[in-house]
């Protein structure tokens, strides 16, 4: 569904991507984590068409999306659903307007089949008092709630999340989270990836993780594996953004025992 072979991408002779190289089935659920500025927004932009690869090979739902022609292009972001950061909804539109126009513009459901979906949808998250509101009548997470919604009420077979939860609060993160497995665990043969600089949300979303630093892939396995056996540098981002937490939650997580023993006395 996903293929990145050999991808790199520089802006003004400096690197961002160097030779990106992974591939996602039907499916199949994977967290792309890294830290701020690592290029995983970059990783997003070239799946979708936004910005070409200097090098290399992108896939999308088998089609090149490098050598797309435009109309191509739009035929296969049909099948995608993209989640932004922050939401990314349209302040002059409601949020049912927000919903509608995805749905109009890349399904061929009737109005009354729409309107149910978006009841569903925004029950699902929560919401359903926001229907007739504007995003400035939004909180942060709120926001980002309507986004994710937006981004799956056209059934999408990928779906694509930029930092759904930063700089939200834990409550609100665990929210956006579980609605995410809700609502995108209904098409099992559905491809998602989220990009995320929390190793938390990664490990919660999947349990697949390809890691990104500097511009380059630097593991890509089950997390738990990579705790125990990864090199050092991995071992040392992951296990430095968990030894932090309540022991009781670290089990809820199912983190490894092996580290769970190393870590808390």
């Amino acid at each position: 569904m996903i293929v990145l072979d050999a991808v790199s991408k520089s802006y003004d002779n400096t690197p961002i991507l160097k030779n990106i190289s992974f591939n996602i089935k039907p499916g199949e659920r994977v967290s792309l984590l890294g830290p701020g500025g690592c290029g995983k927004s970059t990783i997003l932009k070239i799946l979708l068409g936004l910005t070409p690869p200097d090098a290399g090979k992108v896939e999308l739902l088998g089609m090149n999306m490098a050598d797309s022609s435009e109309d191509q292009k739009i035929v296969t972001l049909q099948k995608v659903g993209m989640a932004f950061q922050q939401g990314a909804l349209f302040d002059f539109m409601t949020v049912e307007e927000n919903i509608y126009f995805a749905m109009e513009n890349m399904t061929k459901m009737s109005r009354d089949e729409m309107s149910t979906k978006i009841d569903q949808l925004l029950a699902t998250v929560k919401l359903e008092r926001t229907r007739t509101m504007f995003p400035h009548e939004l909180s942060g997470g709120m926001k980002r709630r309507i986004g994710i919604a937006r981004a799956l009420s056209t059934n999408p077979i990928v779906c694509l999340f930029d930092e759904p939860t930063s700089g939200l609060d834990p409550v609100t993160s665990t929210i956006i989270l579980n609605m995410i497995h809700e609502l995108g665990g209904e098409n099992k043969e559905s491809a998602s990836l989220v990009s995320t600089s929390s190793v938390e949300i990664a490990i919660r979303f999947a349990e697949r993780v390809i890691l990104v630093d500097k511009g380059e892939v630097v593991a890509d396995d089950s997390w738990k594996k990579l705790l125990l056996e990864g090199s050092d540098w991995v071992k040392h981002f992951l296990s430095l953004r968990l030894i932090g937490i309540d022991l009781s939650y670290a089990k809820e997580m199912e983190l490894p025992e092996e580290f769970i023993k190393l870590h808390w006395k």
